[in-house]
């Protein structure tokens, strides 16, 4: 079996932070989809691990093409690190499952390593809310983390920047997130509801505004968002995007139709042939999505 020091240097040097070895107790959850229980999902389990993974908050480059935040690039980092970290475990004899389907952010609080907010958001001292988490569910057997509640206090009661600064408005005044409106939320889904498809501008994925005002987060600057050509989206071309933000998000039609939508955002007429083309799609939502940009490029001349 590896030992808690060897595995939180490979942890470390895949780009985690902080590494958590924590009791498999039931977590408190309010969403059915969830699993509370870490024994139900490895039976036989004696260690719950959360391991955290920052990344850098950027401004959005203003860019007629694609702009993806930096969060799915560390999401996409996170995922293949706590797999190699999975095999780890489980060539040292241990049985381990990752990326099970708990909830976090509850563990997160239950087990003081940070605090949630109004808007939903989860800070962690030293590191703010832009951080990706996940779990690798286990047998073998850590000495656990001693936390305590020792995070500095973040009072939203008075502050309502990100209320003010969504763009689509989705943070209500009591800090309950509408996932209807949510840019990051809508942004993942094939279809964009129209009420707030022209809010998202030129964002192919994710938005992060709401963190970026936040005056617990810093906004680093080094990093920048990465952009992706509309027109290689529009012409099927993926390239290594799918290795970038994985595979689920980075499905063909998703991004075909998604493309769509940011063309006319952006008034890209010189996409047009291209949109017309795919107004002939076989594909329903593809059919559906280029026509609707066109409709609506037309409109803006």
């Amino acid at each position: 079996m590896i030992s808690d020091s060897e595995f939180v240097s490979a942890a470390e040097h895949l780009g985690f932070v902080k590494t958590y070895f924590l009791p498999v107790d039931d977590i408190p959850t309010n969403y059915s989809k969830l699993v509370s229980s870490p024994e139900e999902v490895l039976p036989g389990a004696k260690t719950l691990i959360l391991m955290i993974m920052p990344y850098e908050l950027a401004e959005n480059n203003g860019s007629r093409e694609g702009v993806i935040s930096t969060y799915y690039r560390a999401s996409q980092k996170a995922y293949k690190g706590t797999k190699e970290l999975t095999s780890i475990l489980i060539n040292s004899g241990a049985h381990a499952i990752y990326n099970a389907n708990i909830p976090l952010k509850s563990a997160i609080v239950k087990y003081n390593i940070g605090i949630q907010r109004l808007n939903s958001l989860t800070y962690i001292d030293g590191i703010g809310s832009a951080f990706h988490i996940q779990n690798i569910i286990t047998d073998n057997e850590f000495e656990l983390s001693i936390l305590s509640a020792g995070f500095s206090p973040v009072d939203c009661s008075k502050c309502e920047r990100c209320v003010k600064a969504c763009p689509s408005k989705a943070i209500s005044d009591t800090g309950y997130i509408d996932p209807d409106r949510c840019l990051r939320s809508v942004s993942e889904q094939k279809e964009i509801p129209k009420e707030v498809e022209s809010l998202l501008g030129n964002r192919l994925l994710g938005c992060d505004v709401c963190q970026m005002v936040c005056p617990h987060n810093k906004v680093y600057g080094s990093e920048r968002s990465f952009t992706y050509p509309l027109k290689k989206l529009l012409m099927g071309e993926l390239g290594d995007l799918p290795d970038i933000i994985g595979p689920n998000l980075a499905r063909n039609t998703r991004m075909i139709c998604k493309a769509c939508v940011l063309a006319a955002n952006n008034e890209r007429t010189d996409l047009l042939p291209l949109l017309e083309e795919l107004a002939g799609s076989k594909d329903e939502f593809v059919l559906a999505a280029a026509s609707r940009a066109i409709d609506r490029l037309e409109e803006k001349q």
